[in-house]
């Protein structure tokens, strides 16, 4: 997989510096975690680390070298040795050793944003900071960093396109072992096809299969039984960090008419919407035309629905902005380089009926989304 590099660093740091100017910042503390759905991204962002555990702080100046804390020595010294950020030191404390690298660089009476305000810093840790700092102004900055971050760079929708065709191929050889797997384990078929995930570089994984409609759960020791329905949903994360979801509906009998036509017309929604996602619009544009579409097809969709429509996607596998009828949306206007998972679940069908399952990631262009897979075929695959 391609590899990002010191320049790919430098145009990280100078697209967060402009915009620590903006908004009058003399540094951004950055906290991190190594917890899958979001904050191991903000600090592999600025490292280019897989931190697979532990908690971080990561100090960007304005002007001069970075810092990093972690709770880790081992990990801090690996992280250093990766080059991106060289002053790194593990401790505990966190807070401790943070506030040293505040003070070492002239910023105890400043103003810093902090991204990871909401979600990820402690709210202990934030009052020993204000404890130990008191002349220092923090700000919330999550928005700011979430804003930076939704933008790829040409080098990460190269990496996104690579993991990609690590799924798709993954997907393809899943495929092709159900004709001969009814009785096999559903745990052992996933292992078969992650032992080729792995394989390629990732470095998480995540998998849920359904044989029942309403079932989505990850593989138990249980033998598949091949006989009606299946759905198999991958998420993974690639040796770049990125994250990527993807699913397949294989069918042993025919599906149900309904069915059909349910997965037929969400198709069509989803051609409709690519078309609309260009730069200026929202998500709640995209959502407006995903309930118009079906509507004019005979569905009654006023419900109320279980998941996210879209959620932005990057080096976290769930970032801002995202789209949820019954959760906070950021109606931010779509920009050029936006990456989203694209899976807006309804509730539709009588009860006894597979839903679509359609899942997959989009990159808004200025011609419209452009589909990460490129030709991946959600319709329901007979098997």
């Amino acid at each position: 997989m391609t590899k990002a590099d010191a320049q790919e660093r430098d145009l990280r740091l100078k697209r967060t510096r402009n915009a620590m100017v903006t908004h009058e910042l003399d540094a951004l503390l950055v906290a991190g975690k190594g917890h899958w759905w979001t904050g191991r991204g903000y600090l592999r962002y600025f490292t280019d680390f897989h931190l697979w555990g532990h908690d971080g702080l990561y100090l960007l100046p304005l002007a001069g070298e970075p810092a990093l804390t972690l709770s880790s020595a081992a990990v801090a010294k690996r992280i250093a040795e990766k080059g991106w950020v060289t002053d790194t030191c593990g401790d505990v404390f966190l807070i401790d050793r943070m506030v040293d690298a505040i003070k070492k660089r002239g910023l105890s009476h400043s103003r810093i944003g902090i991204a990871g305000y909401r979600f990820i810093l402690s709210a202990g840790s934030y009052e020993e900071l204000k404890k130990q700092l008191p002349d220092v102004t923090f700000v919330n900055a999550d928005t700011l960093i979430d804003k930076i971050r939704m933008i790829k760079s040409p080098l990460e929708i190269k990496q996104e396109y690579e993991l990609w065709a690590i799924a798709k191929k993954a997907m393809t050889y899943y495929q092709s072992l159900l004709p001969d797997a009814k009785g096999v384990s559903q745990r052992e078929l996933t292992a078969e096809v992650c032992k080729q995930i792995w394989a390629s570089g990732a470095r998480d994984i995540l998998i849920f299969i359904g044989e029942h409609p309403g079932t989505y759960e990850p593989p138990r020791d249980v033998p598949l039984q091949c006989n009606d329905k299946l759905r198999f949903h991958l998420e993974i994360c690639g040796e770049s960090g990125h994250w990527c979801e993807l699913t397949i509906n294989c069918a042993f009998k025919p599906p149900h008419e309904l069915e059909l036509k349910l997965m037929q017309d969400e198709l069509l929604a989803f051609d409709e919407l690519r078309r609309l996602a260009k730069p200026g619009k929202t998500l709640a544009d995209l959502a407006a035309r995903f309930h118009e579409v079906l509507r004019s097809q005979g569905w009654q969709v006023e419900g109320n629905p279980a998941h996210f429509y879209f959620h932005g996607q990057g080096m976290d596998t769930i970032e801002r902005p995202w789209f949820s009828m019954r959760e906070p949306s950021q109606d931010w206007a779509l920009e050029s380089g936006m990456v989203f998972s694209y899976h807006p679940h309804i509730n539709v069908l009588p009860e006894g009926l597979w839903s679509t399952g359609l899942n997959e990631d989009i990159l808004i262009t200025d011609q419209g989304a452009e589909r990460l897979s490129t030709d991946w075929n959600q319709n329901w695959r007979m098997l």
